[in-house]
């Protein structure tokens, strides 16, 4: 049954991507209004702004698999995976970053990350930041909720998506919580890379890197696709557009082999 939840909700996300109704959030902002009305501190308010919809599927759940059996789990598991990945047109903005690279519009492609909310830190050359931010981006819309799934089940997924959200919405006051539970899946895609690309040059970051609390997770991914890889430095346009071509080869590798990976599972 998993399998099928997974294969279900993979198909409507390539299909529809992003923009199904399953991703439009009105009614979590709604939910998110009555609760500020409230005024809870945030961690309360975090346990019911993701509990209080996992309770409501859960109840769905349990009222419609009498009448249809099997295939309530099914149609609310698919939707529950097909909610917990990211937002966005992910791809459109990464050939739109492109376009502009490609042609040295430095300025049009500094632009449009800002209009995307990539957040530079200080002395962050521009190259630096889309890397990290496309990659990141990359990872965190697709990678932790299968991961979730296929440990925890769809709930666990759609739990992820709903604290993602809820950071968002308050500026990041979980980014804790939003980096512990990226710390699996992080790992889990660093492995891969390792192996879909230069493994010795990886290694390393895998011994050393993934259990230093120092890196955040965006680093390290980002470090993971630059020796997976071997990119060296940022020269110019041309290394910048390398490195995001580079950084969408990795991604859609990466999504292959994790399916790859869950069919062979179910086979065996």
């Amino acid at each position: 049954m998993s399998y099928l939840i997974f294969i279900f909700a993979a198909g409507l996300f390539a299909l529809l991507g992003a923009g199904g109704l399953l991703h439009r959030d009105a009614w979590f902002d709604a939910l998110n209004r009555r609760l500020d009305a409230i005024d809870l501190d945030l961690l309360p308010g975090l346990m019911l702004r993701v509990g209080a919809p996992l309770l409501a599927a859960g109840m769905l759940l349990v009222a419609t698999r009498p009448v249809i059996g099997g295939a309530a789990e099914a149609l609310i598991g698919a939707s529950l995976l097909y909610f917990a990945w990211g937002r966005g047109d992910y791809p459109t903005d990464l050939e739109r970053f492109l376009a502009r690279a490609r042609v040295g519009d430095t300025q049009g492609a500094r632009a449009l990350l800002s209009q995307l909310g990539a957040q530079q830190t200080q002395d962050e050359e521009q190259s630096s930041l889309a890397m990290r931010y496309f990659l990141f981006r990359g990872f965190s819309r697709w990678f932790p909720p299968v991961l979730y799934f296929w440990l925890l089940g769809p709930f666990a997924a759609a739990g992820y998506r709903l604290v993602a959200l809820v950071n968002s919405r308050c500026d990041g006051q979980l980014d804790s919580v939003q980096h512990a539970l990226d710390w699996l899946p992080a790992r889990a895609l660093l492995l891969t890379f390792a192996v879909l690309g230069d493994f010795e040059r990886t290694r390393g970051l895998l011994t050393a890197d993934a259990f230093d609390s120092d890196v955040a997770n965006e680093e390290l991914l980002a470090r993971g696709v630059r020796r997976a890889w071997q990119l060296g430095n940022v020269d110019g346009p041309e290394d910048t557009v390398r490195e995001i071509e580079t950084v969408r080869k990795a991604v859609n590798r990466a999504t292959v082999v994790w399916v790859v990976l869950a069919s062979f599972a179910v086979l065996v």
